[in-house]
């Protein structure tokens, strides 16, 4: 009697575990631990760079307006009959000082003049316009000349003059915005290219700021 009973309840146990079990879902991997899963992080945007850190370029004036300029600097018959002068015929290569404007910078605006005096000392001039730059900073730091420096009675007020005269040719150079202008007189000697030269100048330099 005592083994039927133990029987009995050993066949109780196991049909309850089996109930129990019944209600769980046929999957091996039920029974044990799922895998830890790792939240995936999203990269981070690339971050934004900055453009060259380069100042940008001093914007270019317009040519149309440079033209005009260039005109209104250039020295006239008018300008210059007190002199004496006449015309003279195709202009030169720049001479002494003149030699010395950097034409590198210019893209198409430059003027040439010249005239001849009756004692055969002669009368240039160069017209220079720099698109990106002022003519001002073109004088001061690429234009060096030899000679024995000239005051100039300049009355017009001009961003920047400069005056210089060596064996016979006295040059002066005006700068006003985008513009250069130069005048240039060779004589038989320093006095008389001088004279001629401060004679000009205040025509020259009224000529940019007009």
């Amino acid at each position: 009697m005592r083994r039927a009973r133990v029987a009995v309840a050993v066949t109780a146990f196991a049909a309850a575990s089996l109930a129990g079990c019944a209600d769980r879902p046929n999957d091996l991997g039920s029974y044990y631990d799922e895998p830890e899963t790792t939240a995936q992080t999203p990269e981070p945007a690339p971050a934004a760079t900055s453009s060259s850190s380069e100042p940008p370029s001093p914007p270019r004036a317009d040519p149309a307006v440079l033209g005009a300029e260039a005109d209104s600097a250039v020295l006239t018959d008018e300008d210059v009959a007190s002199e004496g002068v006449l015309p003279a015929g195709a202009p030169q290569s720049a001479q002494g000082c003149l030699a010395e404007v950097p034409l590198e910078l210019v893209a198409a605006e430059r003027r040439d003049a010249r005239w001849d005096y009756p004692t055969g000392s002669t009368l240039a001039q160069l017209v220079t316009v720099y698109a990106d730059r002022p003519a001002a900073d073109v004088l001061g730091t690429r234009v060096r000349c030899d000679g024995a420096e000239l005051e100039l009675p300049v009355a017009q007020d001009v961003d920047a003059h400069t005056a210089w005269c060596a064996d016979g040719t006295c040059t002066a150079l005006f700068a006003s915005g985008n513009v250069l202008s130069g005048i240039q007189v060779s004589a038989t000697d320093d006095a008389r290219a001088q004279a001629a030269v401060q004679r000009l100048a205040p025509i020259a330099a009224a000529k940019l700021g007009s």
